[in-house]
């Protein structure tokens, strides 16, 4: 009886040695694990910015056909064709016409309350126009600007919100280059 007991008190509790093998396979599982946890939340980024454009068009859509008058979104800084990495939008309380946009999402109240939309927002995400920095829409049919907004971040992940001058929004992917993101397959290309 002693014998076991002896067994017993000598067999409790883990050696710093073994402690330490099993942490460092932890940290190695981690390390293994972070590329994938990053790629996955640079596509959540982009996911949700190009869907929280969608809103904010369908929103300035019926907002244009509630007040009777030209509403639509724009984009600061207004450069085309270039990456932004810091970008701002935001609804425009009257545009006058089918071309102007009086919203500037830099300056305090010249925007829609509520309607501003910064790139802090959405971390590593940069934007790009292929026409305009706005999208007007007209209060009669609810037609608008046509053109793209494409959202990018690393390796590919990208995402373009496309408007047509019928007032058509959708979400599409980017062809050239060909964008990695694995939802929105059946949305057609930019």
């Amino acid at each position: 009886m002693k014998q076991f007991r002896s067994i017993l008190q000598t067999k409790r509790g883990v050696t710093l040695t073994e402690v330490m093998v099993v942490v460092a396979i932890i940290g190695i599982l981690a390390a293994m694990a972070m590329p994938s946890l990053n790629e996955q939340m640079q596509q959540q980024r982009v996911e949700g910015a190009a869907e929280g454009l969608v809103a904010a068009l369908h929103n300035a859509k019926a907002e244009a056909i509630t007040r009777n008058a030209f509403v639509g979104i724009a984009f600061s800084p207004a450069t085309t064709n270039t990456d932004l990495s810091t970008w701002c939008y935001g609804m425009t309380p009257h545009a006058t016409t089918a071309a102007a946009a009086t919203c500037d999402c830099t300056t305090a109240n010249s925007c829609l309350t509520g309607s501003v939309v910064q790139s802090s927002d959405f971390k590593g995400i940069t934007v790009n126009f292929n026409t305009t920095n706005s999208r007007i829409f007209n209060p009669l049919q609810g037609t608008g600007t046509q053109g793209t907004v494409t959202f990018s971040a690393g390796n590919n992940k990208t995402l373009g919100v496309s408007t047509s001058t019928l007032g058509r929004i959708r979400i599409c992917k980017e062809d050239n280059p060909k964008s990695t993101i694995t939802s929105y397959t059946d949305s057609g290309d930019c």
